[in-house]
């Protein structure tokens, strides 16, 4: 199991998010954040999205060329995407552990 945490501009969610529903990856969290960007002496404050995606490792791929492909150029490279493992996932709801939670 793998945690997708991907950064992008708020224009980008909605093209992110039916593009990854092509590829069958649908449960995902957006968060609305604040990104530091300096520019000479001078740092401001830009809005940007944070998506987080849990995925079994049978989806890994799919959901990284996916992201890859919606935000143009390689986000593994410009740091946008990050892929973290995941020890466990729980669904508190219906009481399941593991790779089915996802």
């Amino acid at each position: 199991m793998r945690l997708v945490v991907a950064r992008m501009k708020p224009s980008q969610v909605e093209v992110v998010r039916q593009s990854l529903a092509a590829v069958h990856v649908t449960r995902l969290t957006v968060l609305d954040t604040q990104g530091c960007l300096s520019v000479g002496p001078t740092t401001r404050l830009v809005q940007e999205v944070l998506m987080e995606i849990a995925v079994n490792d049978d989806f890994l791929d799919r959901t990284i060329s996916t992201l890859c492909a919606a935000l143009g150029g390689d986000p593994l490279e410009a740091h946008q995407l990050s892929v973290l493992p995941m020890v466990e996932a729980v669904q508190i709801y219906r009481d399941v552990r593991g790779q089915e939670a996802l």
